[in-house]
């Protein structure tokens, strides 16, 4: 093991007890696209004990530009099994699971109920607003990330600490605008997937602070807003 983190153990705040704790920890990344893949193949290369990719597209050609774990060979298949063939041939000593399925209220306990944290690699409001719930009521970290055109936003949910996507006004229902419509730049989501598992990390090492990190790759800009629980928030504020 020494060898393959040496470089990742060796930094300050991961040494000594840091690995262990990535080590200990399982994730599911909902949404294996342009961030979601990127994040995936950054967890399986830190050594996250157990890494779960969940997800119902097939691969298209237009993935291609900005969805790391796929080739021109993959094209029709699921996307969790092409991934789960890529990522099991980085990283032999994590466990990845593939879940060819899409996260719903009716079936987000069954697929996320026995992971620490859960990332967020969605491009639905919907879907991140159930992945959002089910981590309140499940007291489970969640990492929220979202790109569009040259910028994006990344935050970590940390229920009874942090304030959530409902506190913060985020939409929480309904589909998003496809990034064919929008526009992406696909060195966008290496950035967004970099900041969340930073972010994962710094979640269950103690770091994480109430905040919202928004940046914008072609201004070469970066904030760190600070957010705050709603006490009357209906997801995560106090119940009378």
């Amino acid at each position: 093991m020494l060898d393959r983190y040496l470089t990742q153990i060796s930094f300050p705040k991961l040494f000594p007890e840091g690995q262990r704790k990535i080590r200990s920890t399982s994730v599911a990344v909902v949404g294996v696209g342009g961030t979601g893949s990127h994040i995936s193949e950054l967890m399986v290369r830190m050594g996250f004990g157990k890494v779960k990719i969940v997800d119902h597209d097939t691969v298209e050609l237009s993935n291609l530009n900005r969805q790391s774990l796929y080739d021109e060979e993959d094209i029709g298949r699921p996307k969790v099994y092409a991934a789960h063939e890529k990522l099991t041939k980085i990283n032999r000593e994590v466990e990845v699971i593939p879940v060819n399925l899409k996260v719903t209220e009716e079936n987000a306990d069954e697929i996320l109920g026995d992971v620490n944290i859960i990332m967020d690699g969605t491009d639905s409001f919907g879907t991140r607003g159930v992945l959002n719930k089910f981590s309140i009521e499940k007291e489970k970290i969640f990492i929220f990330s979202a790109v569009e055109g040259s910028s994006g936003m990344a935050k970590a949910i940390i229920p009874g600490r942090t304030a959530c996507l409902e506190c913060i006004g985020y939409p929480t229902t309904g589909d998003s605008i496809p990034c064919s419509v929008n526009g992406l730049i696909p060195s966008v989501v290496e950035i967004a997937a970099s900041i969340s598992v930073t972010l994962a990390i710094k979640s269950i090492l103690g770091y994480a602070e109430d905040e919202i990190i928004v940046f914008d790759s072609w201004d070469f800009s970066l904030e760190k807003i600070k957010t705050k629980k709603n006490p009357h928030c209906e997801v995560c504020g106090f119940k009378a």
